[in-house]
């Protein structure tokens, strides 16, 4: 028997957006709203984005190679050994509220009356067709699958101790002294934020003090050093390492295959009233989740059952998680907390499925799993079809935890298993998220983050406060141990663990009158995490916060001025600056004048990415060109192979093995400048550069001159004009995914001005994905329908369409508007599961 409940409009615009509209009728009750409104949500991102959200979830499972063929691998194999089964995934569900529960079941039920309908019209995406791969119905549990891959990887950080210990071992093996390498690893990775990073949050206003620190060496257990020279050779665990893409660390979370463009790197600006032309708050949001065709997320307005908000979701679950309300608008970058321990533990040299723990033989539970890749997919994607792949999976279940194991020593009979803080909370931690668009209030806003565990940044603006929060789910560890590198079993402990604002990491309205974020540190005081390279003494949020108190200082800022600057900070190098006048100068000592002039006229165009006749102003490709001599001999005779290498250009496609910026590549980010700097500065305990720092880059300068001399066929300087770089949308789709000028910009982009209600926003390639059969052939040659990337020349220009709240203003932007009937019932009617069965046989 099935229930009638609220009906729903939708309200469509020019660029495929979709305002969804409950009828608020007193005699339904709000879980029949909550329902009307997730179906109505399902539906229309079902309507744009049907493969790929049945892509997602077969991300989201770790059967992905069973669809996309090979090249997905690495990727289940990663989900698989660290995220859930089908069954923990059923089982987060089945503990979830009530309300989480109808969320999901009104999504579900809206993306299969899509699905029916593409059925029954013959409008199924194509790319179902083209890999033979019929899509199934969607359940609720589909979503948690989704969610728990996106929140569970990238609202997570940490767990890079194996890696770690590897570069730690090798300086121990080039320099031939541990006390050395473990002062001279502390250049590399320095725990705890130095005095000259940029929070800026002002110390007078917060500042956390925090008890992560590197331990002096003759305190760090002897045992715990040892393992870290046993790391230099480990393996993962329970997979022919010969079988995989290169893509999947030992013991690192990170996206590979069809998502290995996505990270999380995202940037913020919120004004106070004071310094703009309205008296009111402004704020820019720019969450960074890699370039996608389609994006991994996807705009909507939900409209009743206490929501009236506007923005964007992720693909393949319910409901906004950054965007605008009539009261304020809100926006998040990535916390960075480390919140994954890696564990080390002697197996028995016999048996590798047993371990000693206490000083007691325990045994590993197991399993194996198969993955079999689907030959359409690997024709398709240019890949070698492969067979089937095995793979153990073994966990370690201890302090209440049960700890997958990454990686192991066979040779020193040790294994590494990670224990995380967040495991099992993402359903729930997530819909605490969602409901932000029910919110009225700053105060009410901060209580529904009150226990949020996931590692992020929430940058808010209401018509009077701006306000900063961040959240996350962080242990206090054994003081006695390095927490840079794995924890022996016996020592590994958390002494207590604060969670989402109990962090106490919430400032309003700060002196200075703003807020810039761009994944810098939170405060001062605070952990630095246990990534090499992380909230160093230069960081590219420098950039965003000198341009923001130049524009203040020639104020009031307008909303064009707040788009300005977000326009100026994504076309111009954020890390060239600290590095540049060294470069100068040591050319000018060296007698390279022509070479120090150019780089002294880039650095006059302020570093900027703006090409003359689609060329860079000649400093570009110097700067360049002396960074890569300058890594080679900064940390060759050190790192040895394991030396970073610098990839400044950005990935235009898929690359399986790669770990860099999607954006901007190592342009975009500090990570891999800062110890080059803080060598340079001579703030460094080891002499990287040698005894004459200055000989050193000279040395780098002259190299790139030949380099350079070589390249462009003359030993003119003013002729070294590199062509324009570009930025790839990697496609998770059969169009193929087009590509612009080299920028640094968020996936996604808002401004709004809470005095005016103005609202701007922008979306590239463009929020429909959905290919249709007749269209694949010209698609796959790029030349998609212009649907798909009817949002790109505008991102490229910087302009904006609107982004309206207020439904007087969504109607006067809306070209269709359409009703649509909801019908709640406990699964497919049995009309609709005939439809979709004979639909399969026929297949």
């Amino acid at each position: 028997m099935r229930d009638k409940i609220p009906a729903v409009e939708l309200l469509t615009d020019a660029h495929g957006v979709t305002h969804v509209y409950v009828e608020d009728r007193d005699e339904y009750v709000d879980e029949d709203e909550l329902y009307a409104l997730s179906y109505a949500n399902g539906y229309v991102q079902a309507r744009d984005r049907l493969f790929e959200m049945d892509a997602l979830r077969h991300i989201g499972y770790g059967d992905s190679a069973s669809v996309l063929g090979p090249m997905q691998l690495d990727s289940d194999v990663q989900v698989t050994r660290d995220l859930y089964s089908r069954d923990e995934l059923k089982a987060q569900y089945d503990a979830a509220s009530t309300v989480t529960r109808v969320a999901l079941e009104g999504f579900s039920g809206g993306v299969n009356r899509r699905l029916i309908e593409c059925l029954v019209d013959r409008d199924l995406p194509a790319e179902f067709l083209a890999l033979g791969h019929a899509p199934e119905p969607w359940s609720p549990v589909d979503s948690v699958a989704v969610l728990a891959y996106m929140v569970g990887f990238f609202g997570v950080d940490g767990g890079t101790e194996l890696e770690n210990a590897k570069n730690f071992a090798e300086l121990a093996d080039s320099l031939g002294d541990e006390r050395a390498s473990y002062e001279a690893y502390g250049d590399l990775n320095w725990l705890s934020i130095p005095d000259e990073h940029s929070p800026t949050i002002d110390a007078a206003e917060l500042t956390v003090e925090s008890d992560e620190s590197i331990p002096g060496y003759e305190t760090v257990p002897d045992e715990q050093l040892e393992l870290a020279h046993a790391a230099a050779d480990a393996e993962p665990w329970g997979i022919d390492a010969e079988v995989l893409n290169g893509g999947i660390g030992a013991s690192v979370r990170r996206a590979t295959g069809a998502l290995s463009g996505f990270r999380w790197g995202s940037n913020a600006l919120a004004v106070a009233g004071e310094h703009t032309d309205t008296g009111g708050p402004m704020l820019f949001g720019g969450p960074q989740m890699g370039y996608f065709a389609p994006p991994v997320i996807h705009e909507i307005g939900l409209h009743g059952a206490g929501f009236d908000v506007a923005g964007v979701g992720v693909v393949g679950t319910p409901g906004v998680v950054i965007g605008r309300t009539p009261e304020f608008a809100w926006t998040v970058t990535s916390g960075y907390d480390d919140q994954v321990d890696t564990i080390a533990v002697e197996v028995h040299p016999e048996d590798r499925h047993r371990y000693r723990w206490n000083g007691e033989w325990r045994r590993m539970e197991t399993e194996t799993v198969v993955h079999r890749p689907s030959l359409l997919g690997a024709l398709g994607n240019g890949d070698w079809p492969r067979g089937t792949v095995e793979q153990e999976l073994a966990y370690i279940e201890e302090r209440g935890d049960s700890m997958p194991v990454v990686a192991w020593n066979p040779d020193e009979h040790v294994a590494w298993c990670q224990r995380t803080t967040t495991r099992g909370d993402e359903l729930e931690g997530v819909f605490a998220w969602a409901e932000l668009g029910r919110q009225e209030s700053f105060e009410e806003f901060e209580t529904q983050l009150a226990e949020f565990p996931f590692t992020f940044n929430f940058i808010y603006a209401d018509d009077e406060d701006i306000a900063f929060v961040h959240t996350g789910k962080v242990p206090d560890r054994n003081p006695s141990l390095d927490h840079r590198f794995p924890a022996p079993g016996s020592d590994h402990r958390w002494e207590s663990m604060t969670t989402g604002t109990g962090m106490n990491m919430t400032v309003r309205n700060p002196d200075s009158g703003y807020f810039v974020q761009w994944n810098n540190a939170p405060v001062a005081g605070w952990r630095a995490g246990d990534a090499a390279g992380r909230w160093g003494s230069i960081h590219r949020v420098d950039l965003l916060d000198d341009l923001t108190q130049d524009a203040i200082a020639d104020g009031p800022l307008s909303l064009d001025d707040v788009a300005g600057i977000l326009r100026d900070v994504a076309t111009r190098s954020p890390i060239a600056g600290a590095s540049t006048p060294v470069f100068v100068e040591a050319a000018r000592e060296a007698g390279m004048d022509a070479i120090a002039d150019e780089l002294e006229r880039w650095a006059a165009a302020e570093y900027t990415w703006e090409t003359e006749n689609g060329r860079y102003l000649p400093g570009f490709a110097i700067w360049e060109t002396v960074r890569r001599e300058l890594q080679e001999l900064a940390f060759r005779d050190e790192l040895g192979d394991r030396t970073p290498e610098l990839r400044f250009d950005p990935p235009t496609e898929i690359d399986l093995g790669a770990d860099e910026d999607p954006h901007a590549g190592d342009h975009g980010r500090t990570i891999r400048e800062v110890t080059v700097v803080d060598a340079l500065a001579g703030r460094t305990g080891h002499d990287w550069l040698g005894e004459d720092r200055e000989k050193t880059v000279q040395t780098a300068l002259e190299r790139a001159r030949e380099t350079l001399a070589d390249r462009f066929g003359t030993g003119d300087p003013s002729a070294w004009r590199q062509e324009a770089r570009t930025t790839g949308f990697m496609a998770i789709s059969a169009a193929e995914g087009p590509e612009i000028e080299l920028v640094n910009r968020g996936s996604w982009n808002q401004v709004v001005s809470l005095a005016t209600g103005e609202g701007r926003g922008i979306l590239p390639p463009g929020n429909s994905g959905h290919l249709r059969l007749g269209e694949l052939p010209k698609a796959v040659v790029g030349d998609p329908p212009a649907r798909l990337t009817d949002q790109l020349e505008p991102y490229e220009s910087f302009e904006y369409k609107p982004f309206p709240i207020e439904r007087s203003a969504v109607e006067a932007n809306a070209e269709r508007h359409e009703s649509l009937s909801v019908w709640r019932q406990s699964g497919l009617s049995g009309q609709a599961l005939g439809v979709l069965s004979r639909w399969f046989r026929e297949r």
